[in-house]
């Protein structure tokens, strides 16, 4: 039914045996809770080159406390999540706790990401920061930009302060509505030692989405920083509200490079 030409592409199938074992799978790892004389099961698959690969569930990354022993024992790639709090990059830390470089995938509805274990380690130590993402316009995209800056804020020291500038696109439609909502950021930031500006790029051409900082750290956003699907804005009592790691993100990737500090590339801010 969805390929009817009867050629998909190796991706495409290798989606489609992916989904069907997850499937089973998980019809497979409730049985075993329920009666331990199930046989375990070796959920994996192999290519014509008899590379195998083995397949965990959603739920078992990102809950592999629940899973020590169940179905599907084998070598498979590490979760992403869980993003726990991050590490202090402080002078006496050990090298493997400071900030490295990167390169990290979520998948659809993986729950757990923080703004303050992504990106709070990278952010820690900066005084100036370029954010590029042509899509800072309406309100859920403006409200994604001041969570990151309030979690800059957890990460400075009280009288400190950070120059951010953003590089956007203004909307063609809601170009005021857009004008006010950055200037109630800049407004909210201020108090916090948070100096936020903003310029419209005129070419309208910009289509990359990144963070760089002038202590010598680029972050790649594929998504920019859209990466949770939606949620109750508007409920008070929402805990997914108020709490990033109680919400499902989107499927999305992010690399953390490191530059030369002081990069030429910050020099607008």
């Amino acid at each position: 039914m969805l390929y009817p030409h009867g050629e998909p592409s190796r991706d495409e199938a290798e989606e489609l045996l992916r989904f069907a074992v997850e499937g089973r799978k998980r019809i497979k790892d409730q049985l075993m809770r329920l009666d331990m004389t199930y046989a375990s099961v070796r959920f994996a698959y192999r290519d014509r080159s008899g590379a195998e690969t083995f397949v965990r569930t959603l739920e078992e990354e990102t809950y592999p406390q629940y899973f020590a022993g169940g179905a599907g024992q084998g070598e498979a790639v590490q979760p992403a999540l869980p993003l726990a709090e991050a590490p202090a990059d402080r002078a006496d830390a050990p090298l493997a706790d400071l900030p490295q470089e990167k390169h990290l995938c979520f998948v659809e509805n993986q729950r757990g990401v923080s703004f303050d274990a992504l990106f709070g380690p990278y952010l820690k130590g900066a005084t100036r920061l370029v954010i590029t993402d042509p899509y800072i316009r309406v309100f859920f995209q403006v409200r994604n930009l001041t969570e990151l800056l309030e979690t800059l804020a957890r990460q400075k020291a009280d009288d400190d302060e950070v120059a951010v500038h953003l590089v956007t696109t203004r909307d063609e439609l809601k170009g005021e509505q857009q004008d006010e909502y950055l200037a109630e950021m800049q407004r909210a930031a201020e108090p916090a030692g948070i100096r936020f500006t903003w310029e419209y790029d005129a070419s309208a051409t910009i289509h990359a989405r990144h963070i760089v900082t002038d202590h010598g750290w680029k972050i790649l956003l594929d998504r920019g920083l859209d990466v949770f699907r939606r949620y109750e804005m508007n409920d008070a009592f929402d805990f997914t509200n108020r709490v990033q790691r109680r919400r499902s993100v989107k499927g999305f990737e992010v690399t953390f490079l490191r530059i030369p500090a002081e990069s030429e590339s910050i020099g607008a801010v």
